[in-house]
Parts: structure tokens; sequence; C-alpha cells
């Protein structure tokens, strides 16, 4: 296992709680459990792009920049994961009555 790799772990671990209390406290209740698995997905997805960048372009970056990068961006992917799934959950929740009376 290269450092890069141990980074990301280490930062995705970290980054997990905090952002899957915030996407945990701000979806909606019927989504809830799928939210924050969403959430997992997108941390997991967020850290593997990072990792597979610096990797494809063989950049040098120190341990703490490359930590801090992981750490903050699996947060936002955590958020983003279960944004998306808020909404599917909801736009598939969502009933052809509900759109008529829009109408």
């Amino acid at each position: 296992m290269t450092t890069d790799i141990i980074l990301s772990v280490i930062g995705v671990i970290l980054a997990l709680p905090g952002g899957l209390f915030v996407a945990g406290f701000s979806s909606m209740a019927r989504a809830k459990w799928a939210a924050l698995f969403g959430g997992l997905i997108g941390g997991v997805v967020v850290a593997g792009a990072i990792l597979f960048w610096v990797n494809a372009t063989n950049m040098g970056i120190d341990g703490l920049s490359y930590f801090f990068g992981v750490f903050f961006a699996a947060s936002v992917g955590v958020l983003l994961g279960a944004l998306v799934v808020n909404f599917l959950v909801g736009l598939v929740s969502r009933s052809s009555s509900e759109s008529a009376i829009e109408r």
C-alpha cells in the first residue's frame, strides 16, 4: 500500500461521521437510510476519483495537503450523494395525482 492510499482511507474514514450526520439531519424522513447509504457511496467515489487523478497525472503532493484535500472532498461527496438520493426518492415517490393538482 502506498502513502496515497493510506491517506485516502484515513481521510474518508474521518470525513464520514460528520458528513453522514449532516446528510441524515438534512434528508427527508422517508429517505433517511437511503440518503445515508448514498452519502457513503458518494464519499468513497470522490476519494477514489481523487486517488485515480493523482496517480494518473503523477502529481507530487505533500501528505498533509493530500489528506486535507481528500477529507474535505469526501465530506462534500457525502453531502452530494445524500442530496442525489433525496432527489431520486422525492422524484419516485411523487404520484401522478399530485402533479394534477398543480395544473
